[in-house]
């Protein structure tokens, strides 16, 4: 049976499971000690002084970065405990506040060394992407995006599926923690994002062979067929099945873990590609103008990897902490890592450090859908020095600054080629960033 069925039907016996809002009064003490509500309210913005980056018309500034979230759950029993996320959010043209279910699933520990999770399940992927949405966890406001990126944040936050985990006691060598799983990703919106920007970016630079394509359909021997991106029709994506794991050592030395997770799967993609052809010279040179021209994408190609190292280390107010990450999709591989240092001066105030370096298509002759000869070298990098700034005002509101200096625009907003082409973009820019959160 399809995982994806099996976890659907855990989200359905959650909704079941857990308590309506309206009985919560009627429930005596011992029963509301197993039950859990919470949630938070966050605000942002961001401005960027050149490059669009993480969302659109950013070097305008934008506020469109809101997010507000629900979360229930309940331990009915000792072992067994169900849980639920409601969230709403918009970053940039993504989410537009609708209300999802971000994360559902039931889990049963049979004991320390073994027990099962199914239904939408936070995803092991690095130290930090299964509280990535915990803003009172850490000092900055983005995680380093060479490792955690924020527009692939929809869907690689959680698997649906099935997993095991487990707590393993090593003797003298301390204790071992690991997550295995299989399922599928799913994709809330491919039309906006991150899906989106890769396939309209793909289908920009291939104009040039859309004209060609047309001038050998009408037999033009001038050869000036020009074409002109104008829509993805109906953009979807679907992984198929997905599989992987984490593992977090956590050796006798106080403060330290470490960790390494792998992933790999399949996914779909299906749209229609239309462009506007013009010809103005050609059979009939006397009627030129735009003519439509499609192409119908349904496509499966292979996540063959992505994997991760990961290091922490907690001494007194310090974390230190470095992840390395690689990954490979069809033939087009990407890499990247981070060092971070940050302080808790006081229970006010927090300060934070990051230097981060993405290089993608480096298996590649060229840079994925660009001609590496006709672009800059640093379009094919990003290096992000961060330095961040957290204020918690009292026990349930905290406020962040943090700013970004970036060398390289492997990460900014995507262009057409003939917009590169004519007016590169900057090779060093910054973002300002700027974010408060209530929680309860």
């Amino acid at each position: 049976m399809d995982l994806k069925y099996i976890s659907r039907g855990v989200l359905l016996l959650l909704v079941l499971l857990l308590p309506a809002p309206a009985a919560f009064a009627q429930l005596g003490q011992g029963a509301s000690d197993n039950i859990f509500l919470g949630g938070f309210v966050s605000q942002g913005y961001l401005n960027t002084s050149r490059n669009n980056y993480l969302v659109p018309k950013s070097v305008k500034g934008t506020a469109a970065f809101t997010e507000a979230a629900v979360i229930l759950s309940a331990q009915p029993t000792d072992r067994l405990r169900v849980g639920i996320q409601l969230l709403g959010r918009t970053f940039g043209v993504s989410g537009r506040d609708q209300v999802v279910v971000d994360w559902a699933y039931g889990d049963y520990r049979w004991k320390d060394q073994l027990g099962v999770r199914a239904g939408k399940v936070k995803l092991p992927y690095g130290l930090y992407n299964e509280g990535r949405d915990a803003d009172m966890l850490r000092t900055s406001i983005f995680l380093p995006q060479s490792i955690y990126n924020e527009k692939q944040r929809d869907f690689i936050l959680a698997y649906e599926g099935l997993g095991f985990y487990g707590n393993l006691e090593l003797g003298g060598v301390g204790d071992l923690d690991y997550h295995v799983y299989g399922g599928t990703l799913t994709v809330p919106d491919a039309t906006t994002g991150f899906w989106n920007d890769i396939y309209t970016q793909a289908a920009q630079e291939i104009t040039g062979e859309v004209g060609e394509i047309v001038d050998a359909e009408m037999e033009n021997p001038t050869g000036t067929a020009e074409a002109q991106f104008s829509s993805l029709t109906d953009l979807q994506v679907a992984f198929p099945w997905i599989f992987g794991g984490a593992v977090i050592w956590s050796p006798p030395v106080e403060g330290l873990r470490l960790g390494t997770t792998a992933m790999q799967g399949r996914f779909n993609v299906q749209t229609v590609v239309n462009y506007d052809v013009v010809v103005p010279e050609g059979p009939d040179i006397n009627n030129p103008g735009y003519r439509p021209f499609t192409i119908n994408v349904d496509v499966t190609e292979k996540l063959h990897y992505i994997t991760a190292l990961s290091a922490e280390y907690l001494r007194g107010d310090w974390t230190l902490a470095a992840e390395w990450e690689q990954s490979k999709i069809e033939t087009s591989k990407d890499k990247g890592w981070y060092v971070l240092a940050g302080r808790r001066f006081s229970d006010l105030f927090s300060l934070g450090a990051y230097y981060s370096r993405l290089d993608t298509g480096y298996g590649d002759e060229v840079s994925p859908g660009l001609p590496a000869a006709a672009l800059p070298d640093y379009y094919r990098w990003q290096k992000d020095l961060t330095v961040s700034a957290r204020f918690d005002l009292n026990d349930f509101w905290l406020f962040k600054l943090e700013y970004h200096f970036i060398d390289g625009v492997a990460l900014a907003e995507p262009i057409s080629l003939e917009e590169h082409l004519a007016d590169p973009l900057d090779r060093r820019w910054g973002m300002f960033a700027a974010r408060t959160t209530f929680y309860f």
